[in-house]
């Protein structure tokens, strides 16, 4: 008896030399399967943009204006300012419910207003209905090519064009 179960041992471990392979992917297949679902474990997004959020956006426009009005022919070094009327704001889907009752003559009306969350991937989002994006109150432009008529037209209607201002609201300004 204990010579038949040696020699199936033996049998057995030459059987798994011979799949290694096999087994080794069926191993990690296995491991695979127990992780958990999802990449990270990110917190959702708020409903409004944080004052870091907001003030990054902001640097961000500021960066671009600066990198593209510095293209203009005469116009050399830029720097831009932006003043805001109000930040972006992301506006979520809503589910509202209104009941009413009546007791003893008495009438209550009750309203529950909610946010719309899906789930999916491991974590839940609000739906984004759409996006307000941030309204300006206006702009300061100083670059060193401010003495040209031809150049502070270019930079004026580049500015308008990217923020929604009035010509009146944008201020160019030589730079030194």
């Amino acid at each position: 008896m204990r010579n038949e179960t040696t020699g199936a041992l033996k049998r057995l471990g030459e059987k798994l030399k011979e799949y290694r392979a096999v087994g080794l992917v069926l191993l990690l297949g296995l491991v695979l399967l127990l992780l958990p679902p999802g990449g990270s474990r990110e917190e959702p997004d708020t409903a409004e943009d944080t004052p870091e959020q907001a003030y990054a956006g902001r640097d961000d426009l500021e960066r671009r204006l600066e990198e593209i009005l510095s293209l203009i022919d005469g116009a050399g070094e830029v720097h831009v300012l932006l003043t805001r009327e109000t930040d972006g704001q992301r506006v979520l889907a809503g589910d509202s419910r209104e009941s009413s009752e009546s007791r003893d003559g008495e009438e209550r009306q009750e309203r529950d207003d909610s946010t719309v969350i899906v789930s999916g991937s491991g974590r839940e989002e609000a739906v984004e209905v759409s996006y307000r994006y941030p309204a300006y109150r206006g702009a300061v432009v100083a670059l060193e090519g401010a003495d040209s008529a031809n150049v502070r037209l270019a930079v004026l209607n580049a500015v308008k064009a990217a923020t929604g201002l009035p010509a009146d609201a944008v201020q160019i300004v030589p730079l030194g």
